[in-house]
């Protein structure tokens, strides 16, 4: 077959063979849910398992290619959370299409944020923060986070969640919010500190009284630091969900849920690889939580 010339193909046939080449390749991963051989199985692997082992393989060989984390449709999200055992539903499942009514997007974060946007940590412009927020309608994205950060402490002299909430705000950047903390808040409170997980939580909501705001829950993975243990956070995701009853506005994604302990360097910061899922992800939930009508 002659290859046709793109300098003369006419728009609606060039139009036509890119919807045929984004079809292809959500085929062809589809085909690979069940053509893929996952690695052995231990004697504690079940079904459930499995299928966790898999979605990791198959992330792993889509993930990292460019050109897949910015077409219309997400197939490493969709096929992650699709073949999740501990993943909350379809109703979280990225849409065809699916985008945000938030135009401007601005995420408050601790060293788990650090890097989503850096080259040294996130390779393909892609699959950094900023192009997966504009993959799903965004327009202006900013990023605030530092390591240590929590909602109300400040750590070496650096603003609080709180603080930095405030510095955004009288830069004249505002709309919708992804909160990602959680993790430094839930050690503190650990530690014996008295502002405990509801406090923290309201003090934001009332910053951003009105606004959207997408609140991540969070997870660890056996840390060498037992104020870091998941339990720890598990309840600082349990004050977010009491909280979600009490803010209108407020929109709880359990990233928790999709998340794999192999994501983790030193069970609380993720490999690269997990930050261009975790990126992937919250656009995702953003569209789906706060979606364009």
């Amino acid at each position: 077959m002659t290859a046709e010339n793109p300098d003369t193909t006419p728009p609606a046939r060039r139009s036509t063979m890119r919807r045929g080449r984004r079809a292809a390749a959500v085929l062809a991963a589809t085909v690979a849910v069940s053509s893929i051989v996952a690695p052995a199985a231990s004697a504690k692997t079940d079904a459930a398992g499995t299928l966790d082992v898999v979605s990791r393989v198959i992330t792993q060989e889509l993930g990292t290619q460019r050109g897949f984390s910015d077409t219309m449709f997400d197939v490493p999200s969709y096929l992650w959370m699709l073949t999740h055992p501990q993943g909350s539903g379809t109703k979280n499942l990225p849409r065809p299409n699916q985008k945000t009514m938030c135009k401007t997007v601005v995420q408050i974060g601790d060293s788990t944020s650090v890097g989503l946007d850096n080259s040294l940590r996130v390779p393909s412009p892609s699959d950094r923060m900023t192009a997966q927020y504009r993959r799903v309608g965004a327009e202006n994205v900013y990023l605030d986070a530092i390591n240590g950060r929590s909602v109300t402490e400040r750590v070496g002299g650096q603003q609080s969640g709180l603080e930095a909430i405030g510095t955004e705000l009288a830069h004249g950047r505002d709309g919708c919010w992804i909160i990602a903390l959680g993790a430094n808040d839930a050690a503190l409170i650990a530690q014996g500190n008295p502002i405990n997980a509801d406090r923290r939580i309201d003090r934001v909501m009332q910053r951003l009284a009105g606004r959207p705001v997408l609140w991540p829950t969070v997870r660890t993975a056996g840390p060498d630091v037992p104020d870091y243990a998941n339990s720890h956070m598990k309840a600082f995701n349990a004050a977010l969900r009491r909280a979600a009853q009490r803010y209108p506005n407020l929109r709880v994604y359990d990233f928790a849920k999709h998340t794999d302990p192999s994501w983790y360097v030193d069970g609380v910061h993720y490999t690269s690889a997990a930050m261009i899922q975790r990126n992937r992800l919250f656009a995702s939930a953003l569209a789906t939580s706060f979606p364009r009508r």
